[in-house]
């Protein structure tokens, strides 16, 4: 790239330094080289696809407007992703290890090669490492959600045992809220917190996990506070991961909420078919279990729950045809799980938010995976969108492809654009609630199978 495309980069830098806070110019746009421009397009290299993908999503307008003031005319902005050209030299200074009794080095064991990757998990799979790569100035914090048995305690774990095998000699450090809490409780003295607070201050990267356990906690709250103040001054990296994002959490003071926002926030959503089945087949290989294909994927179809229920799914059948003397046949399979079966069954789907958004709102389904742009169409089309993400188990892409086969981002969008309108505009929190109830009955009183 020449001199002059360099100087123009900058001059676009400039532009889009002005419409964004410095912790969102800092996570997005740090990292990011510009490749010489077209007659009609401008190149942006970035370092992996998660950058690619939000970026598209969430910035591409203020890359545009910023392009055209200085360049001149209106791009079109592209994503090539290649890390190598992205690298950010970071030169950090080796601190001791942390006296907590939590905060243990990870220098060996299974890593990220046993998290199976999904369109529910991947951006938070990318982000997490990320952070190990580059610690400390992207992502930071960066807060993982998702329910219960979703992956977000193997993805800290992994962070910390990849970031001790990147950086041998700086400290990391995993700690669950009711670890912290107990120490917190047990040191009584202001002295003996303080030196709760000074062991995790110390390292280089903080794991916390469960962080929802910290709600109404204030004397725990306070102390992860001052530690996560301290950490982030120096650069140092700090992941959470929770049952529900920050903002959603009772209990939890605003001023840490604050904090844990000025990040980057990642959801873990449920597993796909193609995910579940990759989660049975590694763990049907990793418990060394005879368990016929066809049985595979009886519970992949079948079990609907998180990545705890199917693989106690598939022990329960295993175990089932060894104690009956059986052969392990879908027949035996539907018979070991008829509760569970039945149970699952009763799903909502997106074709059933699409009946209920479309009767509410007086439109056809048809209208709804048009490509009508109307806002008496679009705004019904996001609720529709936002809905089916909160109600069912399919990532954003699916959920696209089912509303007129359009892209990830744009489901992304109408997610966030909703979730956020509803704060301020209790009308729409309302309809949201009362379609919710509606399929959420209808959901309970069907038969099972």
């Amino acid at each position: 790239m020449s001199t002059e495309d360099i100087t123009r980069w900058q001059d676009v830098l400039a532009e889009i330094r002005k419409t964004l806070r410095k912790p969102q110019y800092d996570t997005w746009f740090r990292r990011v080289r510009f490749a010489s421009p077209g007659d009609e397009a401008v190149q942006l290299i970035v370092p992996n696809r998660f950058y690619a993908d939000w970026l598209s999503a969430n910035y591409r307008a203020t890359v545009e407007e910023a392009v055209q003031r200085v360049l001149g005319f209106h791009p079109e902005v592209r994503f090539t992703v290649d890390s190598a050209a992205c690298e950010v030299p970071v030169k950090r200074a080796s601190t001791p290890r942390p006296a907590g009794a939590e905060a243990t080095r990870h220098a060996h064991g299974a890593d990220f090669e046993r998290f199976v990757v999904g369109n529910g998990n991947r951006l938070a799979q990318a982000a997490c490492r990320s952070v190990t790569e580059c610690p400390g100035t992207v992502y930071n914090p960066l807060v993982i959600h998702g329910g219960r048995g979703m992956g977000k305690s193997h993805l800290l774990r992994a962070v910390c045992r990849r970031f001790s095998a990147l950086h041998p000699d700086e400290p990391a450090a995993y700690v669950s809220a009711e670890r912290f809490v107990s120490e917190v409780v047990n040191a009584r003295s202001g002295s003996g917190r303080e030196r709760v607070r000074s062991a995790y201050r110390s390292v280089s990267l903080l794991a916390f996990d469960d962080v929802h356990l910290l709600a109404a906690k204030e004397s725990s709250q306070e102390a992860f506070f001052h530690v996560f103040n301290e950490l982030h001054s120096q650069k140092r990296q700090v992941l959470v991961a929770g049952d529900r994002p920050p903002q959603d959490i009772p209990g939890l003071s605003e001023r840490l909420v604050s904090r844990l926002r000025w990040g980057l926030l990642v959801g873990l959503g449920h597993p796909d078919d193609d995910t579940r089945l990759a989660i049975l087949r590694q763990v049907t290989a990793e418990r060394r279990l005879d368990v016929p294909p066809e049985v595979i994927a009886f519970l992949a179809s079948k079990v609907h729950g998180n990545i705890r229920d199917l693989t106690g799914a598939l022990v329960r059948v295993s175990a089932y045809a060894s104690l009956s003397d059986k052969p392990l046949t879908v027949t035996l399979a539907r018979e070991a799980l008829s509760e569970e079966t039945c149970a699952s069954s009763r799903v909502i789907c997106v074709e059933d938010v699409q009946q209920e958004v479309a009767g509410h709102f007086r439109l056809k389904v048809t209208d709804l995976v048009s490509k009508k742009r109307s806002r008496s169409v679009a705004f019904p089309r996001q609720i529709g969108m936002y809905l089916s993400r909160c109600l069912t188990d399919l990532s954003l892409g699916e959920i696209g492809k089912r509303f007129g086969k359009r892209d990830h981002t744009t489901v992304l969008y109408a997610c966030e654009k909703i979730a956020e309108r509803k704060k301020q505009d209790p009308a729409l929190a309302e309809t949201l609630r009362e379609i919710t109830v509606v399929l959420e009955s209808k959901r309970d009183a069907a038969p099972g199978m």
